[in-house]
């Protein structure tokens, strides 16, 4: 009996032990993609989006246009909290700080079909002091993709 009380107590503080060492909370949502219907050729679609994607500034990484998809390379752009989430410390959203920086990269896949838009977002929070910069995990909340959709097929 007194071994199970005190596996119990062990159980029941280590939750609260396991609090003390996180230094952030990381998103636990699933990053978000936008897919929409087209009703133009394939080809006309990938022209368009690569279009879009080099007005905005981002860089052709790779593009196959038989297959049917458009990388981008990493291109820094400031989110903020409705766009993405990179986690908060002390209930304050990294994003909402002036010393996160975020970098976004776009995937468009076009099929026959439809349009899939999806992105890439790398975080990093830095206070100014080598040894509290945090690499952020940041996932999209499907806005920039609904934005980059609308870009493309407009």
């Amino acid at each position: 009996m007194k071994k199970l009380r005190g596996l119990v107590v062990g159980v029941l503080l280590l939750p609260g032990l396991e609090g003390c060492a996180v230094k952030n909370d990381t998103p636990v949502i699933i990053s978000e993609y936008f897919a929409i219907e087209h009703f133009s050729n394939k080809q006309e679609v990938l022209s368009k989006a690569r279009q879009a994607l080099l007005r905005d500034g981002f860089q052709i990484l790779s593009a196959d246009l038989e297959a049917g998809y458009i990388s981008t390379s990493l291109k820094n752009w400031k989110l903020s909290p409705n766009q993405a989430h990179c986690g908060t410390a002390k209930g304050v959203d990294y994003l909402d700080d002036n010393h996160t920086k975020t970098e976004v990269a776009f995937n468009v896949v076009v099929d026959d079909r439809a349009v899939i838009v999806c992105s890439n977002i790398q975080g990093e929070y830095l206070p100014g002091e080598l040894a509290k910069n945090l690499t952020l995990n940041c996932v999209s909340r499907g806005v920039i993709e609904v934005e980059m959709a609308k870009k493309i097929l407009l």
